[in-house]
């Protein structure tokens, strides 16, 4: 499966979210692929070429996963088949949330992170990589952020990108006073690391 698991994740020392294969309840709900009896397959990408590949198959209760893993130094590749229980919690208007339960802690979660095994972040260490950037710059990359959920380049020198068609005109000013907030606080924080530079 296109070198999915060549290496594993702890043997190269990656200790970032960011940097492992995973596998995000939510964008599979948006993506229709969580109707009950659907089966099919999830890639990974870097620089243009697949990193990665898995199998999954949606049953009532719970998901499957069935892929085939490589630690660094072997010849051969394991495959392996895991199951993961569905949750649900209730939400605001009477609908239901969907989690995944992971099997190493029991706790729910939205997203599994690759290695020899899927599992939460919680089990596997992770840290995301926001938590090492400099505060101007967390709140440089939450800006840009929004501006790129909104469609938009997620440059600060563009003007702010217009509301998406479907989008909530309430949730729309809520990102967009959001937006406002982080540019406010970056030139604040840079204004005062620059002061600090000179002196």
């Amino acid at each position: 499966m296109g070198g999915f698991g060549s290496g594993g994740w702890r043997d190269r020392g990656a200790s970032h979210c960011e940097h492992l294969h995973r596998v995000d309840l939510a964008y599979m709900n948006r993506n229709g692929l969580l109707r009950p009896y659907m089966a099919g397959s999830l890639s990974w990408s870097r620089g243009g070429e697949q990193t990665g590949r898995i199998n999954y198959t949606v049953l009532p209760d719970v998901l499957r996963l069935t892929y085939r893993y490589k630690s660094y130094g072997d010849s051969e590749w394991t495959p392996i088949a895991e199951e993961f229980a569905f949750s649900w919690t209730p939400t605001a208007f009477g609908g239901q949330r969907r989690w995944l339960l992971c099997p190493g802690c029991r706790r729910r979660c939205r997203i599994l992170y690759g290695g020899k095994r899927f599992r939460c972040r919680k089990c596997h260490r992770l840290v995301y990589e926001s938590q090492y950037e400099a505060p101007w710059q967390r709140t440089l990359t939450r800006a840009q952020n929004i501006r790129q959920r909104l469609g938009g380049s997620g440059s600060l020198d563009d003007l702010f990108p217009p509301k998406p068609k479907g989008m909530h005109r309430k949730t729309y000013q809520r990102l967009e006073t959001e937006d406002e907030e982080a540019q406010a606080r970056w030139a604040w924080l840079m204004l005062n690391w620059l002061c600090r530079y000179q002196s």
